[in-house]
């Protein structure tokens, strides 16, 4: 299913078909994809420049600690 899944999103995110027509293909609900596309999107910096978000990780983590 994480295979249908990632195809699904990868598919919705290329806006290859509608959302129902992805969502359909893949046995999914449409709002689940755009849930996921959603957190996708709001995460992708991760993804794209891992250490940058590493970096703000560990420093907003040494921030938790000294208060």
């Amino acid at each position: 299913m994480v295979a249908d899944g990632n195809n699904a999103l990868n598919a919705t995110l290329q806006n290859e078909s509608t959302l129902t027509q992805i969502a359909s293909k893949h046995n999914i609900l449409p709002q689940n994809l755009v849930n996921w596309k959603n957190i996708f999107l709001a995460n992708a910096e991760i993804a794209v420049e891992s250490s940058k978000a590493v970096k703000e990780y560990k420093e907003g983590s040494v921030m938790v600690q000294s208060t």
